[in-house]
């Protein structure tokens, strides 16, 4: 065997040393800049209006929850004791839910294509390259509880002491919660049982809205999360931050445990969100987000199909809807939220809530159906008018509308009122998932953030113009009559439109 035969073997000395994670950054913000166009007043320029527009945001919506609080704070009734009292046993789990799914799906810790190309398959330190994003993540998720939470807590009328008390306790438990996510994500099978927890903990924030929705009978509870004792609360959240701090730090030092396909994925999530984001369309979110579940999957059971022509495409999207089984806990979690308004006491406001819940929970279950609008050959290779497979794939959304409308008649009150609220959940999603795209055709309108296509204008509102129209007669104290004649009109001419394609 000649020399050229052999085998070829690294050695660091020909290639130098291996450069630390600081130089390469610096090397490249270095690079950055020496290509930079723009000036330091343009950058200043957008950097002012973005903070005055956070100022004035900020003041605004200060000063409304600030009125608020002090409303409920002089609020003695019994229902506003009691939404007080077990409120905050609903507001917590939901958050937890809701940050451990958000983290899982971004990541949480996620990088670009072109980082995961070219510098986590390098020989650089894999931690020192990832750590700028996971301190990112941690401040976004602690800033980010803190305000959520002091928003709640200052909508239930507590004291602004205990208000800050209470956020900085959220935050600290969501920035635990956000380094057990970075944790989950250094294996392939945790992110399943951290999405089952996820899923008990929605549960469990259904138990008190049930119970706050039944009026319980008895005196009312004080406002707070923890409130018997003052310094109890102050030694926990002592004990919390000190935990944080130590859970953030070593999970710091196990980043090199993250592999690059969990951490590209997050990556690649997150441009399509900005894609989708940048053009106002709402249903290309849940495109990328069903795309990037689908693409982590990786593969599923096939099973035989059932009958022909609409029945067959109607057992496919039932099977579809039962391979992403946690699509349907998350709706019917959602029924929450009815039962906490009319629990509440805001009966005119359950109506509203509840149609957009519904919409929230069966707007997901519409992939096949936008599927078909957006692609034609796919809707000529199934032999069928456009119209025709709209009805056929809105069928089994459409039994899931009505069976959800019928867990929620009890909190709704009304058989006319919770008619009009399936009809407008399932015209909404239907509207909404066979859109077309938007049109970036016609003469550009003037606005403060520069020149705008018309037809990004109307993209975000599409689907939920027909759930407003739906509720309207509700909201205006109509006769029962029209307030199940105007549904049931909207319905008629949505399935009867041939839907657009161009």
């Amino acid at each position: 065997m000649t020399a050229a035969d052999e085998p070829v073997r690294f050695d660091a000395t020909d290639f130098g040393a291996i450069p630390t994670s600081r130089a390469l950054r610096q090397w490249m913000r270095t690079t950055r800049r020496k290509h930079a166009d723009r000036s330091f007043g343009q950058i200043f320029e957008d950097a002012y209006l973005v903070l005055f527009t956070l100022a004035m945001v900020g003041a605004t919506g200060g000063n409304v929850v600030r009125h608020l609080n002090s409303n409920v704070a002089h609020c003695t009734s019994f229902t506003c004791g009691e939404l007080s009292h077990w409120m905050p046993w609903v507001v917590v789990p939901l958050l937890l839910a809701t940050t451990i799914r958000m983290l899982l799906s971004v990541g949480p810790v996620s990088a670009s294509q072109a980082t995961g190309f070219w510098l986590l398959a390098t020989p650089v330190d894999r931690s020192a390259l990832l750590r700028p994003a996971y301190r990112l993540v941690m401040v976004v998720v602690a800033v980010i509880g803190f305000v959520a939470s002091m928003v709640v807590w200052a909508l239930l009328g507590s004291g602004w002491s205990e208000v800050l008390e209470a956020a900085a306790l959220m935050a600290a438990v969501l920035v635990c919660t956000a380094a057990a996510a970075v944790w989950v994500q250094q294996n392939g099978r945790r992110p399943r049982w951290a999405l089952r927890v996820a899923d008990l903990l929605l549960i469990a924030a259904a138990i008190p809205a049930v119970v706050l929705a039944l009026h319980p009978g008895g005196q009312a509870g004080e406002p707070g999360l923890i409130e018997p004792a003052q310094t109890r609360l102050l030694v926990i959240l002592a004990v919390l931050v000190v935990l944080c701090v130590g859970l953030v730090i070593v999970t710091s030092r196990s980043l090199d445990k993250l592999t690059r396909t969990s951490v590209i994925a997050g990556g690649d999530l997150l441009a399509g969100l900005a894609g989708a984001a940048s053009s106002l369309d709402v249903s290309m979110l849940a495109d990328v987000v069903a795309g990037r579940h689908w693409r982590l999957q990786g593969r599923a059971h096939t099973r035989r199909g059932r009958g022909s022509r609409g029945a067959a495409l109607v057992h496919r999207e039932f099977l579809r809807i039962l391979r992403w089984p946690r699509r349907l806990v998350i709706g019917f979690a959602l029924l929450v939220v009815p039962y906490a308004i009319a629990g509440a006491g805001f009966d005119v406001l359950v109506p509203v809530g509840a149609a957009f819940a519904g919409f929230v929970a069966v707007r997901p279950l519409m992939d096949g159906l936008r599927t078909a609008c957006r692609s034609t050959g796919l809707a000529r290779a199934l032999g069928m008018d456009l119209r025709d497979l709209r009805v056929i794939m809105a069928v089994v959304p459409g039994l899931f509308a009505v069976l959800w409308a019928g867990l929620a008649f009890p909190a709704i009150g009304s058989l006319s009122a919770t008619f009009a609220v399936a009809a407008g959940m399932v015209s909404g999603a239907v509207r909404q998932a066979s859109a077309r795209p938007p049109s970036y055709s016609g003469p550009l309108v003037a606005s403060p953030m520069g020149a705008i296509p018309p037809g990004l204008f109307s993209q975000p509102m599409r689907g939920f113009d027909l759930l407003i129209l739906c509720l309207a007669p509700v909201l205006l104290n109509l006769p029962p009559l029209w307030v199940v004649a105007i549904p049931a009109f909207v319905l008629a001419v949505m399935f009867s439109v041939r839907p657009k394609t161009d």
